[in-house]
């Protein structure tokens, strides 16, 4: 595998020095893993007019949770685009066809399911080439805050990678043959540290990664959830 990235493997030490507490479903930062809230590229994400956020993990690993998290503490009026499910009532969902026009400016936007509606056999659909051309303008034009959760890198089109910030949480095993080549060799160095995870802990926690921070996160659940 190779040597493990210094700061993934700071992750991984912090991790397991957190584990042994004994915590189950951990709800406050600990042993210098901090909350999502705390992190400096979250806090550079409040600063900005417009950014791409990307989620990337299995269903049922906590994918929505912290997308609703980030949203909260960016406190900005949120939208989403559900197919599957029903998000809660501070969250108003509008349909795919509404994103030429919704939301306004200083806005959230929060896809979900991105390989729903975003895979390549789509790329002849109106909906989808409107959505395509959203990703360029979302950081000055139409000022909007959008993060994308999805299943795997390798099912989604790559603007959607060309993010202010990435998430990962643990990857569906199934996948792995399918994962673009550097989120792969990423989740390499990954996979140790959420294998030490309960199903809980792995709800609680993600890794991210941007330009200036990398490092293990835990996650509150949104009080307004």
């Amino acid at each position: 595998m190779g040597k493990m990235n210094p700061l993934i493997a700071l992750g991984l030490n912090l991790l397991v020095s957190h584990l042994n507490q004994g915590q189950e479903q951990p709800k406050e930062p600990g042993n210098g893993i901090p909350e999502v809230a705390d992190i400096p590229p979250i806090a550079r994400l409040k600063q900005k007019q417009g950014a791409i956020v990307t989620i990337l993990g299995a269903r049922e690993t906590g994918k929505t949770i912290l997308s609703h998290r980030i949203a909260e503490v960016v406190g900005r009026p949120t939208y989403c685009v559900s197919p599957e499910q029903q998000p809660p009532g501070w969250i108003r969902e509008i349909k795919l066809e509404e994103i030429t026009e919704k939301p306004p400016p200083y806005s959230t936007l929060i896809m979900e399911d991105a390989t729903v509606y975003a895979s390549q056999k789509d790329y002849k659909d109106a909906y989808i080439q409107a959505l395509e051309r959203l990703i360029p303008v979302v950081r000055h034009k139409r000022k909007l805050i959008i993060l994308f959760n999805s299943q795997s890198s390798g099912l989604i089109d790559k603007f959607l990678l060309d993010a202010d910030l990435v998430f990962f949480k643990p990857l569906n095993p199934l996948y792995g043959d399918i994962e673009r080549p550097m989120v792969a060799r990423m989740y390499k160095d990954l996979v140790p540290i959420f294998n030490k995870m309960t199903e809980a802990q792995q709800m609680r926690h993600a890794y991210c990664i941007n330009r200036f921070w990398s490092g293990l996160i835990t996650i509150q659940k949104p009080l307004a959830g």
